[in-house]
């Protein structure tokens, strides 16, 4: 068990936060703000990804949907990879342990890549703008794509006013996430409101 301690430490009661290496910082600096965006969509992503796996087992007729359950087990991956961002954003550049870190690159990019094309053919999507809410999983997969595109924004200050320019194969990721995701609600919308036989 836990102790009360190890969760409440009460080190940062001033406003402040530290970084992996330490260093301490007012809690509404740029990189707090951009680790607790990544956070927040994470943990959007996780809703949706509960919401597709429950979706994916059981239905009222005792039959669920591979299809949905196949985009829990893709929002996962996703999510461990946006763990990767966020010990990157927390680790300073010259930091011994920044060489550790499992850095987003080319292929994490590719397989979003591959992922939205993938949908895309098993998905209609007209050409007028799309007002989200079409069904509860695809709402909650559109709120996850606007944390996103905040994310990005938060990424993109952060190697512009910063010169974090080490973060910019992850601000690409987050780019080719916030489009996947249009994608997966679009295709999750569907296969959600797909009427019993």
């Amino acid at each position: 068990m836990i102790e009360f301690d190890k969760v409440t430490t009460r080190g940062g009661d001033r406003g402040e936060s530290s970084l992996a290496n330490g260093e301490r910082r007012r809690k509404d600096d740029l990189l707090f703000e951009l680790m607790g965006t990544i956070d927040e969509l994470s943990s959007f992503l996780g809703v949706a990804r509960a919401g597709c796996a429950a979706a994916g087992t059981a239905s009222p007729r005792g039959a669920g949907s591979p299809e949905l359950r196949e985009v829990a087990g893709l929002i996962g991956g996703i999510q461990q990879t946006l763990l990767s961002v966020g010990a990157q954003v927390a680790t300073p550049l010259g930091d011994p342990n920044y060489a550790r870190l499992r850095l987003v690159g080319a292929e994490e990019i590719e397989l979003l890549e591959q992922a939205e094309v993938r949908y895309l053919s098993r998905t209609q999507i007209g050409e007028r703008f799309v007002l989200p809410g079409d069904s509860p999983l695809s709402a909650q997969l559109d709120v996850a794509r606007a944390v996103c595109r905040r994310a990005e924004r938060c990424i993109v200050t952060c190697i512009r006013d910063r010169s974090m320019g080490e973060l910019i194969p992850s601000q690409q990721y987050l780019n080719r996430l916030s489009d996947l995701l249009f994608v997966l609600a679009r295709f999750v919308g569907a296969n959600e409101a797909k009427p019993l036989d």
